[in-house]
């Protein structure tokens, strides 16, 4: 079971003090009267949506913050993260006293004083380890990670569960949208634009992760506030569409170079091949070549190197292989037989057809 912090609207005792000094309650209409003016807008639509945001660092925060503005009825945090002195130059809801405590909480906390008219449920958890019910009952998830290997995993679970994925990322200057509408657009896993070695680096990891995964001297990510606000804008753009039903959904892959001022659309193709939303792969399986003297071992190797995985496990007919130095004839596979691959940094295992070699 998951802990979680909920902010309710009108419920709580502080915000029954709250309304009473206002000596009356603020109208819908009043409040939203501006977005209203909309033709496309449908406020009660918003009202009954539910939206999780991935990472509360200087993107999620500003997507959840316009949310929150524009009456989204419910918004889940996921973070496990705390608040540090260099996030407030760049994260806008948090503050000085606010150093050292869990982000999820802060924030949430900050978005319901902005809008006590919501629901906002915390968690400060691993996305990977929050529960699916999370992301099953939400219309659009935001990704506003810092490491390429978890929004990876990411991308699978949306893709698996049939979710849209609005992702965003930034680099000093630089930043990109992405929208994945699984089996329509093409996914993270598929397109051909991988970020570079730098936008794919871990910005601050929490706690004593951070030490285990980078040295004290490597360089760290540049980051602009101006830039996240346009990044984050944009992202909350492109689920505010998706919420509503808008139509022009961001089908490309969108470039912003803040230095010129100029966006940057490029056109995605779905990878027809592509082992996690493909047709093919989710019928029948990638094919993948083993030979036969090869080790589990060596195998693993060349799995890593071939979808960049982290540290896959090997499942042969619902057995994991924890001896790496099986081989692969001696595991009875033929081809056309199917295994399976799991790894950290996908949300479901990968499967693949042999091709005995």
């Amino acid at each position: 079971m998951d802990q979680e912090i909920c902010y309710l609207g009108k419920i709580g005792q502080i915000q029954v003090i709250r309304r009473i000094k206002l000596k009356k309650e603020v109208s819908r209409e009043e409040r939203y009267s501006r977005q209203l003016l909309l033709k496309e807008w449908d406020q009660e639509k918003l009202e009954n949506s539910c939206v999780l945001v991935v990472g509360l660092g200087a993107l999620g925060s500003v997507v959840a913050l316009n949310l929150a503005m524009m009456g989204v009825g419910k918004l889940i945090l996921v973070d496990f993260d705390t608040v540090e002195l260099s996030n407030l130059s760049k994260q806008l809801l948090y503050r000085e006293e606010d150093i050292g405590k869990p982000k999820v909480e802060i924030a949430a906390k900050r978005l319901h004083e902005i809008n006590s008219e919501i629901k906002v449920v915390a968690l400060n958890k691993d996305v990977r380890k929050i529960s699916k019910s999370y992301f099953e009952e939400s219309h659009v998830v935001v990704d506003g990670l810092d490491t390429f290997e978890v929004r990876r995993w990411l991308n699978s679970m949306c893709v698996d569960l049939a979710k849209p994925l609005v992702h965003g990322g930034f680099y000093g200057w630089y930043g990109n949208v992405q929208v994945v509408i699984p089996f329509k657009t093409a996914c993270l896993e598929c397109q051909p634009l991988i970020p570079p070695e730098k936008l794919q680096k871990m910005c601050t990891p929490p706690g004593n992760i951070r030490k285990r995964l980078r040295p004290e001297n490597e360089e760290k990510i540049p980051t602009v506030a101006s830039i996240a606000t346009v990044i984050g804008g944009i992202q909350s753009q492109e689920v505010l569409k998706i919420l509503l039903g808008i139509p022009n959904i961001l089908e490309n892959y969108v470039f912003y170079d803040g230095i010129s001022q100029t966006l940057t659309k490029l056109r995605l193709e779905k990878n027809p091949e592509c082992v996690v939303c493909s047709d093919k792969y989710r019928i029948k399986g990638v094919e993948y070549i083993l030979e036969k003297q090869e080790t589990i071992r060596q195998l693993k190797n060349r799995l890593i190197m071939s979808y960049g995985l982290s540290d896959p496990d090997i499942i042969v007919r619902d057995k994991m292989i924890l001896d790496e130095n099986t081989k692969i004839s001696d595991l009875g596979l033929k081809t056309g037989d199917l295994i399976f691959v799991n790894d950290e940094r996908l949300a479901k295992p990968l499967k693949l057809k042999v091709k005995i070699m």
